[in-house]
């Protein structure tokens, strides 16, 4: 099985290329994952321990792959038993020597630090990285995903990143309270360069909110930050005609550019 593959259904909005580091669980324990389903349907278990995979032949693999990389959508690259096993350091170190273009997307907060040295010596800086930002309120955070770094750690990792010239994103999603992922995107404006934004899935709560109203706030809070954004596929119905812009709809806006060809 490939270690770096192509991301299918929902998942092609975020990269080209994708490559998980862990497998079979994660310690972060958010409620609403998508991941427990996910794995019960090809019959395998999901729980609190991830598994940190082999990386043999990951080398051969990068050396191929041109297109955007993001680490990733299953397990947490920067998840708390990554602080023992380090398999993400060792990933980047492959990646980078490769020259990838490689996106991070964790929950970790300032775990994703312990590598800032490399995201900052890193080729033509084809690398970012981003934090999913799902609530302001601390309680709400611990509530709802238990094992995340706190929302102001995230802020502060975003921060961190953003003062030593790294390029910083974020995903806004699941909102599963509008007024905490809009409070959240306030806090985060100036340590954020782009905003990837969608909406609640998989829960028929999602229901009951008011998605127009949202994504309205979101995206005209984010335009007149001047910051870069997506607006994915689910949220996109609930937008007048007209009101989204040919950028933010193309999932292009935020992708790395390729690997150079030398």
């Amino acid at each position: 099985m490939s270690l770096i593959y192509e991301p299918s259904g929902k998942a092609w909005e975020y990269s080209p290329l994708a490559l998980n580091v862990y497998s079979g669980g994660c310690d972060h324990g958010c409620v609403y994952c998508y991941c427990h389903s996910m794995q019960r349907a090809f019959g395998r278990t999901w729980d609190g321990n991830p598994v940190p995979r082999s990386l043999k032949g990951l080398d051969r693999e990068a050396s191929k792959a041109s297109q955007q990389i993001l680490m990733s959508f299953i397990s947490d690259p920067y998840c708390t038993a990554d602080v023992q096993h380090e398999v993400t350091r060792n990933a980047l170190e492959i990646l980078i020597a490769a020259r990838c273009s490689v996106a991070i997307l964790t929950k970790g907060g300032p775990r994703c630090l312990r590598d800032l040295d490399m995201f900052r010596a890193w080729p033509d800086g084809r690398v970012k990285v981003g934090a999913t930002l799902t609530f302001n309120a601390s309680a709400l955070s611990r509530q709802w995903e238990p094992g995340a770094a706190d929302p102001g750690d995230r802020i502060s990792a975003l921060r961190h990143l953003h003062t030593a010239g790294v390029k910083t994103w974020a995903s806004i999603e699941p909102v599963i309270i509008p007024s905490e992922s809009l409070a959240i995107i306030e806090a985060s404006l100036p340590y954020v360069d782009a905003y990837k934004v969608g909406r609640w899935n998989h829960d028929a709560r999602a229901n009951a909110i008011d998605w127009a109203a949202f994504g309205r706030s979101a995206v005209d809070m984010i335009r007149a930050a001047g910051k870069k954004l997506y607006v994915k596929v689910d949220l996109r119905p609930h937008f007048p005609a007209g009101y989204l812009t040919a950028e933010e709809t193309n999932m292009d806006t935020l992708t790395l550019p390729e690997r150079p060809n030398a």
